[in-house]
């Protein structure tokens, strides 16, 4: 028996519920006044007056020499439209800028960053870093588990990024499902988990005796600073869970059979190289039930549905569960804590895969009620991409889901690069190129700016962002704080 795979169950479990919304990389130092900096503000200029764009970084601090281009290319659609940034960060746009046109920032160090179809105005945007070339890593112990030996129950911890609702504008899994692994010796047997997986020595037995023992965990960070991580822990039925392995039941057959019943939440500063932190898995109990409706999905599609509390704008997951034909489920939750609950559909097929345009998924983030069943965007097809100097992305059939207001469509181009972990061979995705627009494009022609060449493959990722509570096509805060569902895809090319 691999028991990696009763691992692999519980952490995807708890992973493919934020798997559409993975990264919150730009707090402000102090991570309670994290989001203060929008990620865009736009106001309108007066007639006479030039306008102006200012570039800030993730803490608000001007960014100098920040290139701005204001149409497709140098002089197109009018003549001095591209710009750098001064000292302030802010660059004048001709008086010229009469129609609506794409924005794009591009700056040494940062993620570059295109705004689809923005009318004439003043500007501020927030860029993203780019990922460091050298990952940091967060490592410690998640102590003070409820181990018995010979209990018939395993207990293990998940440690992940805090997440925020701005995460639904991302899609980073591999901050929440680690793709580095550490060896799991057991009964002869060694095995890989995700090295972001937290299991304290323990000893049970299934035929013969079993000790496991793994308790220190992995986190990979790309970007230094304060950042804010969770522990979650959980247990489940040694038992019950191998015999259904051993019955050669499916991974997402068995999501059903772990409960989530804590954790706790971290400020941590991150240093290159090592950062050390022991967490303790026991802070909170996850002790209210509470019903949820479920949505229906489609024969060969998979909805799972999690719980998490709310503190200050980062989400502590609670609970995760399989739903099943749209009946309704009981979660965990905390007392006194707002609840909002995650809803994801994935293809069956694509379920736990990292092939190619696996990544598809439809999400709903939404608060707690409990006599309203959910409703979802479908999955798309997945976008084509051509091109090289100027890259043209086409997205398939707009979806149409009664009710789900049409807010922005945002998308992505990554490097695939490979590293080494082991002897185990990681493909990760460095983000170089972000973009987003309102409402609902089946068609993104980028301006003619080609990225920096490299021999990667390269990934676009796409998602259709939507609101049940907001008409609004804003592409600032309000967007992030209105959103309440995403439907994403991607290709490699």
């Amino acid at each position: 028996m691999k028991y990696s795979k009763l691992f692999s169950v519980a952490v995807l479990g708890l992973g493919i519920g934020f798997s559409g919304c993975s990264r919150d990389k730009n707090e402000k130092p102090d991570s309670s006044s994290a989001g203060v900096v929008e990620r865009h503000h736009w106001s309108p200029k007066s007639e006479i007056a030039a306008a102006q764009i200012r570039v800030v970084n993730q803490f608000g601090e001007p960014i100098s020499g920040a290139q701005i281009l204001v149409g497709q290319a140098p002089n197109n659609p009018f003549r001095d439209n591209f710009v750098t940034t001064d000292s302030s960060g802010r660059a004048t746009i001709s008086n010229s800028w009469k129609t609506p046109a794409s924005v794009t920032i591009d700056a040494r160090g940062y993620i570059r960053q295109t705004l689809l179809n923005q009318a004439p105005g003043n500007i501020v945007l927030k860029l993203n870093p780019l990922p460091l070339n050298e990952q940091a890593e967060m490592r410690g112990n998640v102590t003070q588990l409820p181990v018995v030996n010979g209990d018939k129950l395993i207990d293990f911890a998940l440690v992940m990024p805090a997440v925020t609702r701005a995460d639904l504008l991302n899609f980073d899994i591999g901050q929440v499902i680690s793709p580095y692994t550490d060896t799991l010796s057991a009964a002869g047997q060694k095995s890989d988990i995700p090295s972001n997986v937290s299991i304290p020595k323990q000893k049970e037995s299934y035929i013969i005796g079993v000790t496991l023992d793994k308790p220190l965990y992995r986190l990979k960070m790309n970007q230094l600073g304060n950042r804010k991580v969770v522990a979650a822990r959980g247990r489940f039925v040694f038992k019950d869970v191998v015999s259904e392995l051993r019955k050669g039941k499916s991974f997402h057959d068995l999501i059903n059979h772990f409960s989530i019943e804590g954790g706790s939440m971290r400020d941590v500063t991150i240093v290159s190289g090592v950062t050390n932190l022991e967490i303790s898995g026991n802070d909170m109990a996850f002790n209210q039930q509470i019903p949820v409706q479920t949505a229906s999905a489609l024969a060969d599609e998979i909805q799972i549905v999690l719980a998490a509390s709310d503190f200050s704008g980062f989400m502590m997951p609670t609970d995760v569960k399989r739903a099943t034909h749209g009946q309704p489920l009981n979660l965990q939750s905390i007392a006194g804590k707002q609840t909002v609950i995650v809803n994801v559909i994935k293809k069956q097929s694509e379920f736990m895969s990292d092939a190619p345009g696996a990544s598809r998924m439809s999400a709903s983030m939404v608060p707690y009620t409990a006599t309203v069943s959910p409703r979802l965007l479908p999955l798309m097809a997945n976008p084509t991409i051509s091109g090289s100097n100027q890259y043209t992305i086409r997205l398939p059939n707009l979806p149409h889901t009664a009710g789900i207001n049409p807010t922005a469509t945002s998308a992505a181009i990554s490097d695939l690069i490979e590293v080494t972990d082991g002897n185990k061979k990681i493909t990760l995705a460095i983000k170089r190129w972000e973009v987003i627009g309102a409402g609902w494009n089946q068609s993104i022609t980028l301006p003619d700016w080609s990225l920096p060449q490299t021999n990667n493959r390269k990934r676009v990722e796409v998602n259709f962002i939507g609101s049940t509570i907001s008409k609004s096509t804003d592409i600032d805060d309000r967007l992030i704080n209105n959103a309440t569902h995403v439907t994403h895809a991607s290709a490699d090319f």
